[in-house]
């Protein structure tokens, strides 16, 4: 028996249509991380004394946490830049040394940006260029200072318990100098009021607010923002719960805080806590004593809206028999966001949640290895189909939907400058096999806009939702894919339909699935013997053989579902960097032979007998649960970008489908010494390589050969979804190709 072709035969029924597109001429060095934030003093709004030729050191550190190796293009950068637009400078930058300083010219107001080299990770304030006197009129909470929409959000609502109130912000009012502060006036739009004694701003309607502090001895300033009519400002944990999680139809979120991970939003002094900065959260409730989350209370769980036919006929099979134990059909989500979701540049990281809580190893960062611990929530996908006990030793997980951190459920859904990420995943882009995908949409008509998601084994995720609009965000550092798309529904196959079908010999015959592919039928024993015979000698019968399986694959596929199309999505404008495999997918079901029958029977039989812990190996085999997945829509416009290079030796496909198999083969087959890796068991990798150099689309530099996969149809069954370029994105791609 050729025993390799038995174990890659075994998932024949996973064949991966590959890439069709591959572009992009411009990359980063594959490195391990990047900072994580940039961490200032600094307020929104600073002043700078115009008094000779005086300078500002400028003082700002990257994060970067467990001091793992960082890429180029971390070291901090500053620039400034008029606010009014004027080319006339306010001030400028001056770099002495390794330190920047900013040297005021004239009186004004300047945006100073920190950014890593690479511009990938920023944060900037408002200076105020002054020379007599001035008024600094800002709010109590920093804002983010990250935001992407120059328009700050304000709810017309705050939250006392789960009660809404009249919004009231916090403000500050400082004078240089000092003295001029009882000179101070106030002056506002007809929708809020300031109290210039207790300096704070009340809201009373919705639209643009604008309150105006005067002195007869200081410039005027303002302060101008947008009041989201029924939004509710999210300053805390609750809050932020009450409204997604906890809310029955959900509340229109405006975020005035970030929700950070405990390491990333205390600072430790001994056995105490404190914020790093006033504008931080954390996600989550911890007891530092015990070292728990409470969040099987808090987070929300639905029903998988993918195929879930094998998981019923699992749990129908374990049901009867004690010896085995169901699983779940439920996902978990970290938020459920049901209504428009106003970000303001804050950050969401659910990384207590989903990371895991333990490790493995030892030494450097790269030799350890996060572990589950029981109380982890997120645990990784839900399968799509197992060979095998799912709960004991699987030998193949074919993997379906997955947690998320942020659902958004709804249609019509607004989700707005927003910085999410499921977590802080160190230097293994394995540690994300575990964590989740960070954005899951399910609905139509959701826009998701100026806003960053990041660190997932599924970034974002789009099925069976019709007019999606991704525009201008960032997605980076995917497990697997920074986007995936597709559709939920699909035809079952139809077992009594006659196909014209082949023989091993070449013949066509009329036959029904059912009687082809009937234990010992013609089909059945096709493949068996396809298994069991080497062909190295008769390449004549072996071309016979591989058109028989795929004339039966046709037939198992239906195509009635071309331009039924069943979601839709643009993406315009947008950053895709660092997927494990391709930025983005464009899934079908998988379907084949073994998961409508079982067939070839070889393989069942081969692994029939196998005990272990007096448990069997293949203890049940469901049927029937796959089918010709429906199409959808994916338009690509705008000045959307692919930076995502890499050789064959990074492209990592473990990620996609879990296997034991190589241990059962070893353990059933009298270990041998066969050595089986996933590139033999799932043989994307190769697939996908060999098409871009055939087409020249790989990079050689340093005697390595770089492709980028902006796109690949993955699945095994018929995969008729459409993808369109347009616009400048159309001709760019067409340029490097």
């Amino acid at each position: 028996m050729k025993k390799k072709n038995l174990i890659v035969l075994l998932l024949m029924p996973f064949i991966i249509a590959t890439l069709c597109i591959v572009t992009i001429n411009v990359t980063y060095d594959a490195v391990d991380v990047d900072i994580s934030f940039i961490e200032w003093e600094y307020k929104d709004f600073h002043p700078f004394h115009l008094s000779g030729s005086a300078t500002y050191k400028l003082n700002a550190k990257g994060v970067n946490r467990n001091n793992y190796k960082l890429a180029d293009g971390n070291e901090l950068v500053w620039t400034v830049e008029n606010k009014d637009g004027t080319e006339t400078p306010y001030a400028e930058i001056v770099k002495i040394g390794e330190d920047y300083y900013l040297k005021p010219i004239s009186e004004g107001e300047v945006t100073i940006t920190c950014s890593t080299q690479k511009g990938n990770v920023s944060r900037r304030m408002t200076g105020i260029v002054y020379k007599d006197s001035v008024i600094i009129f800002q709010p109590t909470i920093s804002g983010s200072q990250t935001n992407v929409d120059q328009t700050i959000y304000y709810g017309q609502y705050d939250l006392n318990g789960s009660s809404k109130q009249g919004a009231v912000i916090d403000m500050s009012v400082q004078t240089l100098p000092e003295s001029i502060i009882s000179t101070v006036t106030a002056t506002t739009t007809d929708n809020v009021s300031f109290d210039i004694k207790t300096q704070k701003i009340s809201i009373f309607g919705t639209g643009t607010a604008t309150v105006t502090l005067q002195s007869e001895t200081a410039k005027s300033v303002s302060y101008t923002f947008e009041i989201v009519e029924n939004g509710v400002n999210v300053y805390s944990y609750e809050d932020l719960l009450n409204c997604t999680n906890r809310s029955k139809n959900g509340e229109i979120v405006v975020l005035r805080k970030h929700f950070e991970s405990v390491d990333n939003a205390y600072v430790k002094n001994g056995n105490s806590l404190s914020l790093r900065e006033n504008n931080i959260a954390c996600f989550g409730n911890y007891d530092a004593r015990t070292d728990k989350y409470t969040f099987d209370e808090e987070i929300y769980y639905f029903e998988t809206t993918f195929n879930r036919n094998y998981i019923d006929q699992w749990n129908d099979f374990a049901s009867t028999n004690n010896k085995y134990s169901d699983i779940t059909s439920k996902v978990k989500a970290g938020l459920h966001v049901q209504k428009d979701f106003y970000g303001n540049g804050y950050t969401i990281n659910l990384h207590n949640l989903t990371f895991p809580y333990d490790e493995q190893g030892g030494g450097t960062s790269s030799q350890t290895i996060p572990s589950l611990r029981e109380d982890n929530l997120f645990r990784g996908p839900l399968p799509f189909y197992t060979l095998g006990d799912p709960n004991s030793l699987p030998l193949v997980s074919a993997l379906g939907q997955d947690n998320v951190g942020m659902y958004v459920h709804g249609d019509g859904i607004v989700v707005n400058d927003l910085n999410i990420k499921n977590c802080d995943f160190g230097d293994r882009v394995a540690n994300l096999d575990t964590v989740g995908t960070v954005m899951e949409i399910d609905g139509d008509n959701i826009t998701v806009k100026n806003s960053r998601l990041s660190n997932g084994k599924t970034v974002l995720r789009a099925y069976s939702s019709y007019n999606f609009l991704l525009k201008n965000c960032m997605l980076t550092n995917s497990r697997n894919f920074l986007f995936s798309t597709g559709a939920n529904e699909y035809i079952p196959i139809d077992g009594e339909k006659i196909h014209s079908l082949l023989t091993p010999e070449g013949n066509t015959i009329s036959s029904s699935i059912n009687n082809y592919l009937v234990k010992d039928g013609v089909g059945d024993k096709a493949f068996s013997d396809f298994l069991i015979t080497d062909y190295t000698v008769d390449k004549s019968m072996r071309n016979k053989v591989e058109k028989l399986i795929h004339t039966l694959h046709d037939a198992l596929n239906d195509d009635s579902v071309e331009g039924q199309f069943k979601g839709s999505t643009v993406i315009e404008d947008c950053l895709f960097e660092k997927a494990g495999i391709s930025a983005i997918s464009v899934d079908s079901l998988f379907n084949g032979p073994y998961l409508y029958n079982a067939s070839p029977s070889l393989i069942y039989d081969a692994f029939a007998g196998g005990m272990t812990n007096g448990i069997s190996i293949v203890p049940y085999t469901a049927t029937n649960v796959s089918g010709t997945s429906y199409p959808v829509e994916l338009t690509i416009k705008g000045k959307t970008r692919f930076y995502d290079y890499k050789t064959a030796s990074q492209l990592d496909l473990s990620g996609l489908i879990t296997e034991n198999i190589s241990t059962i083969a070893n353990m059933i087959m009298g270990n041998s010494g066969l050595q089986i890796t996933i590139d033999d068991i799932f043989p994307l990798k190769g697939m996908m390589m060999q098409k871009a150099y055939n087409l020249n689309y790989d990079y050689a530099s340093d005697g390595q050969r770089y492709v980028n996969l902006p796109i690949a149809y993955y699945g095994g069954g018929l995969n008729l979804s459409v993808v369109k370029l347009q616009g400048e994105c159309a001709q760019y791609i067409s340029d490097k190709v």
